[in-house]
């Protein structure tokens, strides 16, 4: 039996407005095994991103645990799950998230400089010549297209080596023959390094490149199936 990376048990996440509780989540369970890829997808709202975040522990649910490897990140701290995560999970967002003021090479390399990796140089130019960057090493990002700024955050992600990547919408902002360029780069990576995928997207085809899919609605998990 697949050894569990990531498990949430009974999950939910309600938000109060001034007018009404709302249920984002509602009571959502599911185990998800070392070197497995997953999908999650579902309509718009209902609540995909919510429950990636929840997962990742960048956000905290309102019932319910969540482990992460043999930490149960709900009973953390804010704190003590920004250290878990610095351990064992890489981000890549729809968005991209480089910052302006750095180079392609700096942005790959700062968060190992960070964690005080010796090699973060050497390894971060070894993942952008991976993602065929090797001749914008020195490039900023406004300098870059939309594509290459998602490789330099596909570098990023990789370089740091995660047990855990979560993807949200990765070819969201992209056009189509840039999204399949890059998610083919995703999913080469991910091979390669045997990382836990979690994926948010609404894209079918992208979904069923991962081993099964977990379908979202209304907050509720609707079915988990083998792609």
């Amino acid at each position: 039996m697949t050894q569990s990376i990531l498990r949430a048990q009974g999950v939910s996440k309600r938000v109060h407005t001034a007018d009404q509780d709302l249920t984002i989540l509602d009571n959502v369970s599911l185990d998800i095994g070392l070197g497995e890829s997953v999908a999650i997808i579902g309509p718009s709202g209902a609540g995909k991103s919510t429950l990636l975040g929840l997962l990742a522990g960048l956000d905290t649910p309102s019932d319910g645990q969540i482990w992460m490897g043999d930490h149960e990140i709900t009973a953390t701290t804010e704190e003590g799950r920004a250290a878990i995560r610095a351990k064992m999970v890489g981000f890549v967002f729809q968005t991209f998230q480089l910052l302006g003021s750095l180079t392609s090479l700096e942005n790959v390399s700062l968060p190992m400089e960070l964690s005080g990796q010796r090699d973060a140089r050497e390894r971060a130019i070894e993942y952008l010549n991976k993602v065929g960057l090797a001749a914008r090493l020195s490039h900023y990002p406004k300098q870059l297209s939309g594509g290459e700024q998602q490789r330099v955050a596909l570098a990023r992600a990789f370089a740091c080596s995660p047990k855990i990547l979560f993807a949200d919408e990765p070819t969201g902002n992209l056009d189509q023959a840039t999204g399949l360029k890059i998610s083919d780069l995703l999913f080469d990576l991910n091979q390669q390094t045997d990382t836990t995928l979690v994926l948010v997207t609404h894209e079918q085809r992208l979904a069923e490149r991962c081993q099964s899919i977990i379908t979202i609605d209304d907050g509720r998990l609707l079915s988990r199936v083998e792609s």
